[in-house]
């Protein structure tokens, strides 16, 4: 048994949960623990660090590709969450964990670590985006007047400069001017700044803005 998330010294819940249900087997107690059940005994040991922000809960996608909490533990941590367990699968545990902190990398396994960072990062801005996109799409009615106004323009920007290949970075453009000159720091925002104001600056994107400043 090798726990694997050896880049940062922390552990999963569900490593933990490996190692308690491997090492109760062996000890000849049958009763399984759950994730869901090893959750609630880190929310009540940490309720206080977790209240605070020290420990933030995660997601990780299970065999059907639904996303599920986790949580990630200092080795100090695991070791507390561990006090419940029995004396034998108690001391089994601590002393992979204090061979994990012992440890040294390999150029390997830091690769493979980093790769988790970034995979978990770029999760995180996946959720994010979605997120974003959700909100866009609620149905404001001063919101669908701009993104009528900022499409018009743009298909008007395209017959004037005769391209049409590059619509996506026309509308990227056209909202970080409309941003810039309202002054929020995201799309969503602007549906806050007055919509009279607003349509009227977006009527002067009918000539493409190198022809505007020349």
């Amino acid at each position: 048994m090798q726990l694997t998330n050896i880049g940062n010294k922390n552990i999963t819940s569900l490593e933990i949960l490996e190692q308690i249900n491997f090492f109760r087997k062996q000890e000849g107690n049958r009763a399984e623990l759950k994730h869901y059940d090893l959750l609630k005994i880190i929310r009540d040991e940490f309720e206080e660090e977790i209240g605070q922000g020290k420990i933030s809960e995660s997601f990780y996608k299970n065999s059907q590709n639904k996303e599920q909490p986790m949580f990630e533990l200092t080795t100090a941590q695991a070791k507390q969450v561990l006090v419940r367990e029995s004396k034998f699968v108690r001391k089994a545990i601590i002393k992979k964990l204090e061979e994990l902190e012992n440890k040294p990398m390999t150029i390997q396994e830091i690769m493979i670590q980093t790769l988790k960072e970034q995979e978990k990062l770029n999760f995180r801005m996946d959720s994010i985006e979605s997120k974003v996109d959700n909100e866009i799409r609620v149905d404001h009615g001063e919101q669908r007047k701009i993104q009528r106004a900022v499409g018009t323009r743009v298909y008007q920007r395209m017959d004037i400069e005769n391209n049409h290949d590059n619509k996506k970075s026309m509308f990227q453009s056209l909202y970080r001017d409309l941003k810039n000159r309202f002054g929020v720091a995201s799309y969503r925002d602007i549906k806050r700044k007055d919509l009279t104001n607003v349509l009227e600056y977006i009527s002067t994107w009918i000539e493409p803005a190198e022809l505007r400043s020349a």
